[in-house]
């Protein structure tokens, strides 16, 4: 196996479980759901979609917290199936946030968003999306990176691409959520926690080197070092921020 994969691969999302011990693909994991659901008062009868949900390990956290009845969505087959096994009592659906309102019928009271935007190059048709599925009055979370102006000079380099390829811009918040159809309730730069959770990834990193390098052998373990070790550095270095964001979808 060589470091060929992407962290959004099946593969990638199984490392990133492994050196988390639990189905979390984003930053933080347990803690990052606390902080960024914070603002959302618990309610087990509310209708809750986690979009991008991966292996599903936060939407099952969501619902075993009380925040509510959750349904995830993921565009990774395998993950899918992964986050069926493991978490029989949550709906899980693979599906592209794209075309997610051709998949329900019903419509959801709050939309969860973690460390999924980023990876998406269309951020403006996601979000018209889900705010299809969305109530009106409903909340939306969006947890993730964001650029405060400089991050394409500094970015983290994955293969031939991009680690990260499409992190929000600071000054695009507002404005592309109003014109999908959702109004900004607040934002909030928590980027001293994702420095303190990367150190903590690292560190992990380097600690599961032998079970890494057995799934993705040693190409593939360094390669995933270099990677957040890299994110690590734009992060201390202010070129990229950690945000938590809400909106409501308008009547």
């Amino acid at each position: 196996m060589t470091s060929s994969f992407t962290m959004n691969s099946f593969l990638g999302k199984q490392i990133l479980a492994l050196v988390r011990q639990g189905n979390y693909a984003h930053a933080g994991e347990e803690e990052a759901i606390e902080l960024a659901m914070a603002g959302l008062p618990k309610d087990p009868e509310r209708t809750l979609l986690d979009a991008g949900c991966g292996r599903g390990g936060t939407a099952a956290y969501m619902q075993e917290h009380g925040w509510g009845h959750v349904t995830g969505i993921d565009i990774e087959p395998r993950s899918i199936e992964n986050a069926r096994k493991d978490h029989p009592g949550i709906r899980f659906e693979t599906c592209d946030i794209a075309e997610v309102a051709g998949l329900f019928d019903l419509r959801f009271d709050a939309v969860t968003m973690f460390n999924v935007l980023y990876a998406l190059a269309d951020h403006k048709t996601a979000l018209e999306a889900l705010a299809k599925v969305a109530c009106p009055g409903a909340v939306l979370m969006i947890f993730d990176y964001v650029d405060p102006s400089d991050y394409r000079r500094h970015e983290v380099r994955e293969g031939d691409g991009a680690f990260l390829p499409n992190p929000i811009r600071e000054d695009r918040i507002a404005p592309d959520l109003l014109d999908a159809g959702w109004s900004l309730l607040e934002k909030r730069d928590i980027s001293d926690a994702y420095v303190d959770w990367y150190e903590q990834l690292v560190a992990k990193i380097s600690s599961r080197r032998a079970e890494i390098e057995a799934l993705a052998g040693s190409d593939g373990y360094e390669s995933v070092l270099e990677r957040y070790s890299g994110l690590l550095d734009v992060l201390r270095a202010g070129h990229l921020a950690g945000y938590v964001v809400y909106a409501e979808r308008n009547e």
